[in-house]
């Protein structure tokens, strides 16, 4: 699995954009959850056969200083767990 994972501080918190795309060959994508700060701000269940995932997250914690992390984890076919973790801390 490869993942892209991009946050933009906006006027009203972050901006969490994920991008999880299959490895090729016979991979496939059936689930990916994203976590941020410890709260599922996404949970989503794939169509059969599906090899690429792309969303974006608005407003998500507009705490100036505080420090986050954000897991993104994807299921392939076979309920294989794959994680990339992101963490940061906001300027203030």
């Amino acid at each position: 699995m490869q993942f892209t994972v991009t946050h933009t501080r906006q006027t009203m918190g972050q901006q969490i954009h994920v991008v999880v795309t299959a490895a090729g060959g016979a991979e496939l994508l059936s689930e990916v959850i994203t976590q941020f700060d410890g709260f599922t701000i996404g949970d989503d269940t794939l169509p059969a056969g599906s090899t690429q995932y792309d969303r974006t997250f608005d407003g998500q914690s507009a705490t100036l200083g505080a420090s986050h992390t954000l897991v993104v984890t994807a299921l392939d076919q076979n309920g294989t767990p794959h994680s990339s973790t992101e963490i940061w801390t906001d300027a203030s």
